[in-house]
């Protein structure tokens, strides 16, 4: 009885093993999420200037996230990170206190902007297995597909922030 009842116990622990999520690898890291805002009614320089607000705000500290700012070319370059965008129980288990560094590239021209997140990595917490610390918070690509579609999901939720963000900042200045 002790026996069927072990083998009936490993069965079950095997079966929930063969129908857990499948952890694909893609071929090629996440490189670059980026995508146009069309802004109607707004200059280079209107933009250029709102998006350094923007990213100010986002990021808490422009001055630490902004790299790079040009308003004749109305480009900014910054570094940035955000949390990693776990769902699910397992997921946020494994990767919830993880980071997501990026570099943020925002060009601007009459009407319309280019957001683009490239040199995209997730940063692993630090943790100790077995007295050794396997993981020296090094950054490492983002490598498998589920990882990535949560990734891309929410730097296109920024992006369309940055948009929204961006209006409500025009219709703010008529006070």
């Amino acid at each position: 009885m002790k026996k069927i009842l072990f083998v009936g116990v490993m069965g079950f622990g095997l079966v929930g093993c063969a129908t857990s999520p499948d952890m694909q690898h893609a071929s090629s890291p996440l490189n670059e999420v980026a995508q146009v805002v069309e802004i109607e009614g707004y200059s280079k320089d209107q933009l250029f200037e709102s998006s350094k607000i923007w990213m100010a705000k986002v990021f808490n500290s422009s001055n630490n996230v902004v790299q790079y700012a040009d308003k004749n070319t109305g480009s900014i370059i910054g570094k940035g990170n955000i949390q990693y965008p776990c769902s699910g129980f397992m997921d946020c288990e494994a990767f919830g206190r993880d980071v997501v560094n990026f570099t943020i590239k925002i060009d601007t021209k009459d009407s319309r902007a280019r957001v683009a997140f490239s040199d995209i990595s997730r940063k692993p917490l630090t943790y100790v297995k077995g007295g050794l610390n396997t993981n020296i918070g090094r950054d490492v690509p983002i490598m498998q597909i589920k990882q990535q579609q949560q990734v891309k999901t929410k730097m296109e939720s920024i992006i369309q922030q940055y948009k929204q963000d961006i209006i409500n900042q025009k219709s703010d200045s008529n006070w």
